[in-house]
């Protein structure tokens, strides 16, 4: 079953605007390769359900492992990793190194002690459903609450370099031998670092703020009080071609307020994941090396069936096409991709795929009708409200072209 999905992105197209072969070269590549990807079986919902059906039968673990899996059955919930359990993961870190009488084991051993695998020698292979149990368990270890703030919770999912595919894939596909079992589940060199953590978490909750912001505005422009006037002047910059008339100019302020609502009721869920996509690490494929290439990615209108968010290469990067850069940008990433994940917005193609850096002023050639379903509109618009933009960068986003 095809799922009526898109994978967006904010994509290499902010680094480059004299480049714009290769943007449209990448574009399209997008939209060709987006139907597949959707329905790719890598994403991180298929290693989410393999990780609940490995911690699923605590008979499988030993036995003074069983109240530890008892508690990662409670985190990992139906909709997404449950908050108040997340301790549980603190205690699974820990619990992989402790060794008797107070002594420290490495990791791999751990894991392997936990389903009753672990072999002093290399002898031999590791059952399948061991290195399923044991897959669960490494991607567990590697995930962290990085951010809570009121019901708000941010998880980073930070798998070691060493996986170029999800680890219940890895194992199954790339460990043949007990020796490879235990160089990965042994490897912690992860993908992001502490700070990196930090920054996405901090970057999810300011984008957080930027669309309480927006809400503020979008209320104040449905109303008929003192502010009404300035908040339509903010939304008619971002989405209003001079000739659109006042009825157009409501629907899409009823839009902009749903939509940010939508975003956050989804935020304080608790559930929202960034991860990168680790199947393609080690990609040779050319489209699949241009999403690795992009700042993120997601599914739109919640099409994989998790609140994920895959941040990729470029996110951290200052590019010099950029029209805001560190904290400001890592957030503007952010609201985009959150506004395709949660509301579908799309990455218009009108003359050029509309990032801000080409231009995305309203106007007669790139009209409202174009603006309200574009997500750097939507993101710039709360950037604006949120008070994070200068007036250069500003002005650089609404070139008309």
């Amino acid at each position: 079953h095809k799922l009526p999905i898109q994978s967006r992105v904010t994509n290499t197209s902010d680094q480059c605007p004299n480049n714009f072969g290769f943007i449209i070269k990448l574009f399209h590549h997008y939209i060709l390769y987006q139907e597949e990807l959707s329905i790719h079986p890598a994403n991180f919902k298929s290693e989410y359900e393999v990780v609940k059906r490995g911690v699923s039968d605590i008979s499988v673990y030993e036995r003074d492992w069983r109240d530890q899996i008892t508690k990662l059955q409670l985190l990992v919930g139906g909709s997404g990793l449950d908050g108040n359990r997340a301790s549980a993961l603190d205690e699974l870190r820990k619990k992989i190194t402790q060794g008797p009488s107070q002594t420290t084991i490495s990791e791999d051993k751990g894991i392997l002690q936990a389903v009753g695998a672990w072999t002093d020698n290399d002898v031999g292979v590791i059952d399948s459903d061991m290195k399923k149990c044991a897959a669960s368990l490494k991607v567990l270890r590697h995930i962290y609450l990085q951010n809570k703030f009121g019901s708000k919770r941010v998880w980073v999912v930070n798998l070691p370099k060493t996986f170029e595919d999800w680890p219940s894939r890895t194992l199954a596909s790339n460990a043949g031998t007990v020796t490879d079992v235990k160089q990965f589940l042994a490897s912690k060199n992860e993908h992001f670092t502490d700070q990196q953590r930090r920054h996405l978490g901090s970057s999810t909750q300011k984008a957080m703020a930027w669309c309480q912001k927006a809400g503020m505005v979008l209320a104040n422009a449905a109303s008929g009080g003192t502010d009404r006037d300035s908040a339509r002047t903010m939304v008619r910059r971002w989405f209003a071609e001079d000739t659109l008339s006042d009825d157009a100019l409501n629907q899409y302020i009823g839009k902009l307020d749903k939509g940010f609502k939508d975003v956050i009721a989804m935020l304080n869920r608790g559930n929202f994941i960034v991860t990168d996509w680790v199947p393609f690490r080690g990609t040779t494929d050319a489209d699949e090396r241009d999403y690795l290439a992009s700042e993120a990615f997601t599914f739109a209108s919640n099409g994989e069936g998790l609140d994920v968010v895959y941040i990729e290469s470029n996110f951290f990067v200052d590019n010099p096409g950029n029209i805001a850069n560190g904290a400001v940008n890592w957030t503007r990433i952010i609201v985009h991709e959150l506004t395709h994940l949660v509301c579908g917005t799309e990455d218009v193609l009108n003359g050029q795929a509309r990032y801000a850096w080409y231009g995305i002023g309203p106007h007669a050639g790139y009209p409202g009708s174009d603006c309200i379903r574009n997500a750097d509109n939507w993101a710039f618009f709360a950037a604006d409200c949120g008070e994070a933009l200068q007036e250069n960068e500003r002005n650089k986003a609404l070139k008309i072209i």
